[in-house]
């Protein structure tokens, strides 16, 4: 009973990851367009081309539709069962991106830190012989 119980919990938990992604994923599309004022462009584009804008959905707003989808299932490449290519997806090459800056960082840092301790231990060396200088100076007056 307690594992059927957790496979419906972790199922319950997957379908809900899914619609807020789902839902979530709508929502930005349509925020995106309506910043560019897509159905001010379709009704531009209607009326350059065929002289006026339609009373219902054309088949400007329909090719648009399919062509969204068709795009982003093709570009991420991971709806179909077998992959195409053995191409990283554009997530794994922004995540290999990050990585290698973060390794870029920490090796630029540990190479400033270096120069900076040569720097120190050149400097306290620099300022023994002016200490030293200093006192054969006085010494020499004193004499």
């Amino acid at each position: 009973m307690n594992k059927r119980r957790s496979a419906v919990r972790r199922y319950f938990k997957s379908a809900l990851i899914g619609i807020v992604i789902f839902f979530g994923s709508g929502f930005s599309i349509m925020a995106f367009h309506n910043d560019i004022g897509i159905v001010d462009l379709f009704a531009q584009i209607y009326t350059q081309v065929i002289g006026y804008e339609p009373e219902s959905i054309g088949g400007l707003e329909i090719g648009y539709s399919l062509g969204l989808a068709a795009g982003i299932l093709i570009f991420f490449n991971h709806f179909s069962l077998k992959k195409r290519e053995n191409d990283p997806t554009p997530l794994q090459v922004e995540v290999s991106k990050y990585e290698q800056d973060v390794e870029d960082t920490i090796e630029r840092i540990r190479q400033k830190e270096q120069q900076n301790r040569v720097q120190n231990s050149g400097q306290d060396e620099a300022g023994e012989e002016t200490r030293e200088n200093s006192k054969t100076c006085v010494e020499e007056k004193q004499k």
